[in-house]
């Protein structure tokens, strides 16, 4: 009985010391008359802006190995078919007073965009702008690029349990090389957790991520990522969030349109010159065409609303 008195008095004197310690530095922070922090912000808009994101329905990717296959060959139903991405569509319209360029994506909470600088960087240095089809390329490209570097790592990580193949002889050295460089970098950072190496599981992690993330990438030339418009809108009888990137593109406020597409608009769809002439009149542009007599009469068609 005295022990266990002497045992209590002791944990008293120390709950009564860290008690009076913690109180002294809360008081430096307003204690008691600190209501800590809310759950939502006061602001409505702010707590729209959060609640909102997490309310939005996620776009649902599959990657190999369980990737839907649809073999069109004899060689695909043998051997599978290749991985494939599966992007946010873009659903493109034309309108008479909002212009001939709109388009919709619907609005998923893990969904990307590339920056505005970047954006507008790709468009005024590789005339990227209505056609971006080579820079899809390049997503798919890194697509099956961020795959194969898993596989190798899936292959090297399987080299550590074969105790009779020497990984560092050809041809096995080939994916010691790729692979190894990541895994030394790593192993100061992730711990063994009983006796187990987390640095395999942690690069696959990360590659199932990016190849994931590629698939949420969502490219908005002609248009700036922030001139895009959250709306609601009826599709197939349900009412969707969507972001609406319409009218003419900001970029084409502020510098020249390409060349390119004024000189197509011009032999192929007057009825957007049309439509630029009336938008833009603003604007003065020098389009240089192929023959001297059509560039002069491009330059009346643009220069004739001044």
């Amino acid at each position: 009985m005295v022990l266990t008195d002497r045992i209590k008095e002791i944990q008293s004197i120390l709950y009564d010391g860290f008690k009076y310690f913690f109180e002294t530095i809360a008081r430096f922070l307003g204690y008691p008359n600190v209501p800590g922090m809310p759950i939502y912000p006061a602001d409505l808009k702010l707590r729209e802006e959060l609640s909102e994101k997490a309310l939005l329905p996620a776009h649902v990717v599959r990657l190999p190995p369980n990737q839907l296959e649809r073999p069109e060959t004899l060689t695909e139903v043998i051997l599978g078919t290749l991985p494939y991405t599966t992007p946010i569509e873009k659903h493109f319209y034309q309108h008479k007073a909002e212009g001939y360029y709109n388009f919709y994506v619907e609005n998923y909470r893990n969904m990307y965009f590339l920056p505005d600088w970047l954006s507008a960087y790709i468009q005024m240095n590789f005339n990227i702008t209505v056609d971006h089809s080579n820079l899809e390329l390049c997503r798919d490209v890194v697509f099956y690029v961020v795959l194969l570097y898993g596989s190798i790592v899936s292959f090297r990580t399987a080299l550590f349990w074969m105790l009779t193949i020497n990984p560092y002889t050809y041809p096995w050295v080939l994916a010691v090389d790729f692979v190894d460089w990541l895994y030394d970098s790593l192993a100061g950072i992730l711990p063994c957790v009983a006796g187990i190496d987390l640095v395999p599981t942690f690069i696959m992690l990360l590659v199932g991520k990016i190849a994931d993330s590629i698939n949420h990438l969502v490219f908005t030339m002609p248009f700036l990522p922030s001139e895009g418009n959250k709306v609601k809108m009826l599709i197939e009888g349900d009412v969707k969030e969507v972001i609406q990137f319409h009218y003419l593109p900001y970029l084409w406020y502020k510098y020249p349109i390409p060349m390119n597409l004024r000189e197509f608009w011009y032999s192929e769809r007057p009825d957007i010159l049309e439509f630029m002439e009336k938008k833009l009149w603003a604007i003065r542009y020098r389009v240089p065409t192929s023959s001297f007599g059509n560039r002069f009469n491009f330059y009346v068609r643009f220069y004739s609303f001044y």
